[in-house]
């Protein structure tokens, strides 16, 4: 999780230069690469959070990137491709275990 949370950092900083105005715009007809490569990986962070028990994207650190990860995850496309919040959760906690289990053995 430590070096998720340094790119994470690396991220942000990119973020205050690239778009010093805020967020990068997000064009709903014509979503990014850069927006699905964002989305894949940072959308279901209330799941993450839940089943790691820590925080993700904390509004304080990296406001750039939540307001950009929540606007994205309004968008029509991802809410119709994104599983429930419940079925994440179980995922990522059958992942977890596994993950877990393997490492004792």
């Amino acid at each position: 999780m430590e070096e998720v949370m340094e790119k994470l950092k690396l991220l942000v900083e990119g973020m205050k230069e690239l778009f010093p105005d805020g967020s990068p715009s997000i064009n709903h007809g014509n979503v990014g690469l850069l927006d699905i490569l964002a989305v894949t990986t940072f959308g279901p962070y209330r799941a993450q959070e839940e089943v790691l028990g820590l925080k993700v994207l904390d509004p304080e650190k990296n406001p750039r990137v939540l307001s950009w990860v929540t606007a994205l995850n309004e968008l029509a496309v991802v809410k119709e491709a994104t599983p429930a919040h419940e079925s994440l959760v179980s995922l990522l906690q059958f992942i977890r275990d596994n993950n877990i289990k393997l490492a004792a053995n």
